[in-house]
């Protein structure tokens, strides 16, 4: 039985979330391919061409592949491509196979739409994905690994999700929103549609469907919605997150149940103020592990660790209670013992743990990041992605008790062949209170050591998430490439508030935001300024979520920037109480709320970037989905109107349709211009030429000035 753990995104609310827990948005958000001939790996008497500088154009069409998934044997990997479809504004996902000993990748699917969450059967003779085809709504089909025509199997009322297939074969789970009734589409039809705000949504439920029959049981209802399960490795049980609603700030109320695999005798297992995520059944079903950002305590907002729970009853074990860094995703190996997936700061690795013995020991070592991960118990191997300097999600696989890993893909032989990329190396600092504070820097294309380079800073979101080496899932929204082909150095630094530092680094913003991160940005600039390596003259910043909320505060604490983009990014932190989805966190970083009594109104403000604007002298851009329900438009707003009623130089630019993070591909085309041209006038003091997309070439840059 396959268990699958979704690398690029988490369930938990971050900042920077966006993509939720379902993996259509992460293939969306994912940049695109230009065509399939860049799949084949070159032959060894290829021509090797003249390696060239990246474009914007180069990384929006860049092959992305996701979601790996070993057969039950071992013997082949299936996975996603995403190629970039200008026509519909989208990068479109559809499913490759290759074998584990080498031969070409084989395309299965080719639907106008796409294909995702491909899963082999326990006997690897079928493949299920997720299509919305001819249909309204997202669905599974079944399809040959061979490839062919693919059958549908579900007609549900609502959008299919999170599909598994039960140990047996026999039959498929899946999570689903209650259908619209009658009378809502009706009212619908009429434009009869107010609603009550926080109450328009629709309870999500685990379904099962049999695999011969096409007939549909539902396992859950009621009054909850189900996050997410797991079955257990021999079918007899499901472990699932049960929340009060789908809404994502009531996913820290969410527990941990079991029932069995028909729905029947359900229990809860946790009764906590957490949010708890993988859920998993041990192979003897005695214990049940579960990841949360908690302590023994089981309080909040502490480093991402690993716990494990008696399923007869009692209180959950931290299992490593003095682990320096931050346990992401787990899974229990056959032998009982526990896979995770660590954050080590710049770089992620595969461990193995011991539960009995409370020790954990590394699998793999490297400068990279690991992006999807699942084990499969029969092949007794695990398969992965690596995002590496020079390829950016390779799909590898390493026995369950450790070796040496072994590439499965070339996928991204084309990206070392072609490009001249920039040399990537961790740097190290001290923070203003000395504490130890690291990034990973960016060198320009044909860097020479005597000379002094304009420095962008790019601030990561969460704050708990890090950068890494590589280049991470946002690699056309941040375009690194692109950046040091222009003769930028880029720093990414992990200021306080980052996880994989261990609690006192993650929980340094509790009580006061704005305590440390940004001396810890400003004291990594120093460094490079000191070393000779960056021109202090010259400096840009840009961050996204999380990090534009740091940037909007760099741009009021100094005036050293030349030019600044902040990208949902929050100016009034209590407004922005109100105005979000989710505010567990806050109330944290806070002390409080702004409603309660003898609310912390104090710390809110002098926290906030808009109470220190008039401060603001750095040209700076915003930028803002409109339908960000994470950080919401206004907050952009008012720091705009802020620096533009003072005569600061300023835009804010809108994405119509986007969330918190932009899916289509001529917005994040348009992001990445703008941006461009704004660094290349206020730091460089030069022009630049925008890059369009195909067939756009007779049309001038919305606005360009």
């Amino acid at each position: 039985m396959v268990f699958f753990r979704h690398m690029a995104t988490k369930t938990r609310k971050h900042e920077n979330e966006t993509l939720g827990s379902s993996c259509l948005r992460a293939f969306v958000a994912a940049t695109a391919c230009a065509s399939a001939i860049l799949l084949l790996r070159p032959s060894a008497d290829a021509q090797q061409p003249l390696r060239r500088p990246m474009s914007i154009l180069d990384l929006a069409e860049l092959p992305r592949l996701l979601d790996p998934q070993l057969s039950p044997d071992g013997r082949s990997v299936i996975y996603t491509v995403t190629r970039a479809d200008w026509k519909a504004n989208r990068p479109v996902p559809h499913i490759w196979r290759q074998a584990i000993g080498g031969g070409l990748p084989l395309q299965i699917t080719n639907g106008e739409t796409g294909e995702l969450s491909a899963r082999w059967s326990p006997d690897a003779a079928s493949i299920l994905f997720l299509s919305r085809r001819n249909e309204a709504d997202t669905q599974i089909y079944l399809l040959s690994p061979a490839g062919g025509e693919a059958q549908a199997l579900t007609k549900h009322a609502s959008a299919v999700s999170q599909p598994a297939w039960s140990p047996d074969g026999a039959s498929i789970y899946f999570v689903a929103a209650d259908a619209r009734t009658a009378e809502e589409r009706e009212r619908d039809r009429l434009r009869d549609d107010v609603f009550a705000f926080e109450e328009n949504f629709k309870h999500r439920h685990l379904w099962k469907v049999t695999v011969a029959s096409g007939v549909e049981q539902k396992l859950t209802d009621g009054a909850f919605s189900v996050l997410s399960y797991r079955p257990s490795r021999d079918g007899r049980y499901i472990a699932f997150h049960r929340a009060p609603t789908p809404l994502a700030g009531d996913a820290a109320r969410s527990e941990i149940w079991i029932a069995g695999a028909d729905g029947s005798s359900p229990r809860a297992i946790t009764a906590n103020a957490i949010e708890e995520i993988e859920a998993e059944l041990s192979p003897d079903h005695s214990r049940l592990l579960f990841v949360a950002e908690a302590n023994q305590r089981l309080e909040p907002y502490h480093a991402s660790t690993l716990f494990v729970v008696p399923v007869a009853g009692g209180a959950p074990e931290l299992l490593l209670p003095d682990f320096p860094y931050a346990i992401e995703h787990a899974s229990w190996a056959p032998d009982a013992t526990i896979l995770a997936v660590v954050n080590m700061g710049v770089h992620s690795e595969i461990f193995r743990i011991d539960p009995g013995a409370k020790r954990a020991r590394a699998l793999t070592e490297g400068r990279h990041s690991v992006q999807f991960w699942s084990l499969v118990s029969g092949a007794r191997r695990m398969v992965f992605q690596l995002d590496e300097p020079s390829r950016i999600g390779d799909v590898w696989t390493l026995p369950l008790e450790g070796g040496t890993p072994v590439r499965v893909t070339g996928q991204y032989d084309t990206l070392e062949r072609d490009f001249n990329l920039p040399r990537q190396e961790k740097v190290v600092w001290k923070g203003a209170d000395g504490t130890s504070v690291e990034g990973v820097l960016f060198y320009p294309l044909g860097y020479e050591t005597e000379k002094r380079y304009p420095l962008v800073v790019q601030l990561h979101g969460g704050p708990a998430e890090s950068d890494k080496f590589g280049y991470g899932p946002g690699v056309i929204v941040n375009y690194v490439p692109v950046l040091t082909a222009k003769g930028y150095l880029v720093l990414r630094p992990n200021y306080r508030g980052s996880s994989g530092y261990g609690n006192a680094f993650l929980r340094d913003l509790v009580g006061g935001y704005f305590r440390n991160m940004h001396l810890d940005v400003m004291a990594g600039v120093d460094l490079l300024v000191r070393q000779g390596l960056a021109d202090g003259d010259r400096l840009a910043v840009m961050g996204w979520s999380a990090g534009g909320h740091l940037t909007n505060k760099l741009i009021t604490f100094t005036e050293r920037f030349k030019a600044a983009a902040s990208s949902a990014g929050a100016a009034n932190w209590t407004s922005l109480f109100a105005q979000t989805d989710t505010r567990t966190n806050r109330a944290l970083w806070f002390g409080g709320t702004p409603w309660q009594k003898d609310a912390p109104w104090e710390t809110f403000w002098a926290q906030s970037p808009l109470k220190d604007a008039s401060k603001v002298r750095t040209p700076t851009l915003f930028f803002v989905g409109q339908e960000d329900p994470r950080v919401p438009m206004p907050q952009s707003v008012e720091m705009y109107r802020a620096l533009a009623a003072n005569g600061v130089a300023t835009r804010l630019f809108v994405a119509p349709r986007e969330g918190h993070q932009w899916a289509e591909l001529r917005h994040q085309l348009s992001k990445a211009n703008i941006e461009l041209e704004w660094f290349e006038r206020h730091v460089m003091g030069r022009g630049y030429a925008w890059e369009l997309a195909p067939g756009d070439a007779a049309q001038a840059p919305a606005n360009p000035r």
